[in-house]
């Protein structure tokens, strides 16, 4: 990670039912970092500590080495996209993006310049002297980021900025969020609750749950390697199997009532295995040899479109993904019995506490 531009250190606070409880987290320069959580995790209020909204009762915020937690909002050189936009229904587009920089006083045409040439960037000139109250919500966003970039904020926080768009639109929008990020290079936060959304834009992503982040790193680390039954859980894993570790020559053994699985590492004790749905092959032969390999019939069948999810019973649950055109080539059906296994190298074990 680049040096640290926002530091948390030890932050908490509560605020009615939600709350904060020490966070500590780093944000490196120029890096794109998505909190991940379900709702009522603590996402925003730790958000708007950051922006200044909210101050918080213990811990440290720093913004490239500077102690804020006393700043005032609007000297802390953050841009701040709110859930609901906050465009001023009674400015044009080209009046909402210039707001910021004339409160600060900026020549005329230096406000003209920018907004012209955000509006370039985010492909809206044609819409600089519409007024808000006649936009998409796509359109809308990007007015809003606009409005968040034109005062260039050292840092950008957006606080689920695509939740109350359509599946399509929110997927050009990340798509355009990662290409302003990549010209620009503006350290940005990001809050959501979208597996699709965050995959889609973070350089690394934090896991929050109950005000508490319960872990840090790229998605390879936070979805093929949890460090908690919860994380494991929430993106989403699926096969979360308990049982007790034994290290080997190879690697690591988990047995799992009469079942033994391998796994790569070292680990022994009371342990959580896991492995993404994904990661687990399906096939209607036996294919002798294999590791982790077992039988058994399938007992729920989910069409998610360009995937299909398979629960089968092969003495414990498991659930695999597999493509559209690999099922329909399987001929299988609920009640078959089917053969499945994984890589131990897909497999992930962690110390339950």
């Amino acid at each position: 990670m680049a040096q640290a531009l926002v530091e948390l250190r030890g932050v908490s606070l509560q605020l009615g039912e939600f709350s904060v409880h020490d966070a500590s987290l780093a944000v490196g320069a120029g890096e794109y970092f998505v909190l991940l959580g379900p709702t009522g995790a603590g996402k925003t209020v730790l958000l708007e500590c950051v922006a200044g909204l909210q101050r918080p009762e213990r811990g440290e915020i720093y913004v490239s080495g500077q102690l804020v937690n006393h700043v005032a909002p609007e000297q802390r050189g953050l841009g701040y996209l709110p859930q609901d936009y906050a465009l001023f229904p009674h400015l044009d587009v080209a009046q909402n993006i210039g707001f910021g920089m004339r409160i600060r006083r900026r020549p005329a045409a230096e406000i003209a310049a920018k907004v012209q040439d955000l509006a370039a960037l985010l492909g809206i000139t044609h819409l600089l002297h519409r007024s808000p109250l006649r936009l998409s919500g796509g359109e809308r966003q990007r007015v809003a980021l606009a409005r968040a970039l034109a005062i260039g904020p050292k840092v950008l926080l957006l606080d689920e900025p695509l939740s109350a768009l359509d599946e399509q639109t929110r997927e050009g929008l990340c798509v355009e969020l990662r290409r302003v990020h990549a010209e620009l290079g503006t350290t940005t936060i990001h809050v959501s609750h979208n597996f699709e959304e965050t995959l889609a834009v973070a350089d690394r992503i934090g896991i929050i749950h109950q005000g508490r982040i319960r872990q840090v790193g790229t998605a390879e680390e936070v979805f093929h390697r949890p460090v908690s039954e919860f994380v494991a859980r929430f993106v989403r894993s699926e096969n979360i199997l308990r049982g007790e570790a034994r290290r080997t020559a190879d690697g690591t053994v988990v047995k799992v009532g009469a079942m033994e699985f391998s796994a790569a590492g070292n680990a022994e004790g009371d342990v959580f295995l896991t492995v993404r749905p994904e990661d687990v092959e399906v096939s209607v032969s036996r294919p002798d040899g294999r590791p982790n390999l077992m039988a058994g019939p399938i007992v729920g069948v989910v069409d998610r479109g360009a995937l299909v999810r398979v629960q089968i019973d092969a003495g414990v649950n498991l659930v695999a993904l597999v493509t559209r055109r690999h099922w329909q080539g399987t001929g299988l059906r609920p009640g078959d019995v089917v053969n499945a296994f994984f890589d131990p190298r897909a497999a992930h074990v962690f110390r339950t506490y």
